[in-house]
């Protein structure tokens, strides 16, 4: 038998005229729940990652080192989203969302935990196992995440919840580095993996909250169920080419990803580099100040972030989405122009304050649930994060080779060029929607797997 709703939480639409604030989406007990547990472990999230980057980065004080090190983590955690992106898109497609997000959940506490011993011996090619295992299933959690969000709340809702889902990442991250890097600070060298022990713990508040959520089985589970002929396997691989052609023949999808490429071709060196920036134009080697210096930044990035979630989900939740996403990359692309060459710390500071005030994550996810009918998100979602992923590692992967060739502060303003760029073509090639265009769920089918062609078309000429 279905789970009902609680009281005051069906999806019905919000009166004309009425302002939908961050208030009005907390009183959801369903959202309220995965937005408080997503808070926690996002928190533990940038905790342990944070650990990572600074006892991986003092493995050695030769800078060149440093950033292959560094560079080897980062692809690890990238790679399982490069490789398993649509693919997981299209199981998260065909299962249960909340109980995918679930067992996500429950699985990482222990891969978690064994990144201690990892550590302690600093043994690399462990640390690297453990990232990339991680990350894989980590995999299935977002694109589930996103699209279990419209079934919890109104379609007039859809932005103010996204916002406040970004908070859910922002509070996380801005409370996750001020804690690491006075953790680092107090305990001092070789106590870093208590970061881990508070990751784990972390994970088992998310899976609390979610097993909290009430909803219908069919909100929970895709209203469309894929009935296809031959095998499983080749209905498997069917329903990855149904998401292929999203991104392939929906003009906002492919404006998207491309957007993506060309953005996070730049941006995806820095998160390589900045190890090595702070230790070479600054002299920060010492692995705590090193780890307080880095938590700064993020805090003030991810203030930014935080900032521009609160005002777009409380103020300016009707625009089209396609604003936060054009201006948010204009405004990051100049105000990473100049960082590279600024040799005050604090002013580096600031610029990434600019950074980060940028609603792109907002946009994004608000105009996918417009664009894309809800039994594809998964796959159209895996299907972005495939492309932006592979930008960030080719990125990730020449960022030393690249900063030793032509200098780290040159490799910075690239970044923000290639920004601007993006912002430019999402400009010029985004339809400026809003959620009163977002598009209905069609009937469930008896059979066949052609239902979900018409979708596509209808997308598209949005």
């Amino acid at each position: 038998m279905s789970e009902i709703l609680e009281p005051g939480e069906n999806k019905g639409t919000q009166a004309k005229g009425t302002r939908v604030t961050f208030l009005t989406i907390l009183r959801n007990g369903n959202f309220r729940n995965l937005w408080l547990g997503q808070v926690i472990s996002q928190m533990g999230d940038y905790f342990a990652f944070l650990a990572i980057m600074v006892v991986v980065g003092s493995f050695s004080h030769d800078v060149s080192q440093t950033t292959t090190q560094v560079s080897g983590v980062m692809i690890a955690s990238t790679l399982p989203r490069l490789l398993f992106g649509i693919l997981a898109g299209v199981f998260v497609d065909r299962w249960d969302r909340r109980i995918t997000m679930l067992a996500s959940d429950l699985i990482r506490p222990a891969l978690t935990l064994a990144m201690i011993p990892a550590f302690m011996s600093r043994n690399l090619l462990l640390i690297y196992a453990l990232a990339f295992t991680m990350s894989a299933v980590g995999t299935f959690f977002n694109p589930a995440k996103g699209a279990l969000i419209p079934k919890m709340v109104p379609a007039d809702h859809l932005a103010a919840a996204n916002a406040l889902s970004q908070t859910s990442m922002t509070m996380a991250f801005v409370i996750g580095p001020a804690l690491a890097g006075t953790t680092f600070y107090l305990l001092g060298n070789g106590r870093e993996w208590l970061a881990f022990v508070f990751d784990a713990a972390s994970y088992l508040v998310s899976a609390l909250a979610i097993s909290r959520i009430r909803l219908p089985k069919a909100d929970t589970k895709p209203q469309v169920e894929i009935v296809t002929e031959g095998s499983a396997l080749s209905g498997v691989g069917k329903e990855f080419v149904v998401g292929l052609k999203a991104l392939a023949f929906n003009r906002a999808m492919l404006t998207l990803s491309v957007v993506f490429g060309i953005t996070m071709l730049g941006v995806g060196a820095l998160n390589v580099l900045w190890v090595s920036f702070l230790k070479s134009a600054f002299g920060y080697t010492d692995s705590a100040e090193l780890g307080w210096r880095f938590a700064v930044i993020d805090v003030v990035f991810f203030s930014g972030m935080f900032l521009a979630s609160v005002l777009v989900g409380n103020f300016f939740s009707n625009r089209p989405p396609k604003e936060y996403i054009v201006w948010g990359l204009i405004v990051a692309g100049v105000a990473t122009l100049p960082i590279g060459y600024l040799s005050n710390y604090w002013l580096i500071v600031a610029a990434m304050f600019v950074v980060g005030v940028a609603p792109i994550n907002t946009g994004v996810m608000t105009l996918m649930q417009i664009v894309v009918p809800n039994h594809q998100l998964g796959r159209v979602g895996g299907g972005i994060g495939t492309i932006s992923d592979t930008a960030t590692l080719g990125s990730m992967g020449l960022a030393g080779v690249l900063g030793a060739a032509i200098g780290i502060p040159l490799v910075f303003f690239l970044a923000g060029v290639m920004c601007i760029l993006g912002g430019t073509a999402a400009l010029l090639g985004l339809p400026a929607l809003t959620l009163a265009d977002k598009i209905e769920e069609e009937p469930v089918p008896m059979f066949g797997h052609r239902h979900l062609e018409p979708h596509l078309e209808e997308a598209s000429a949005a």
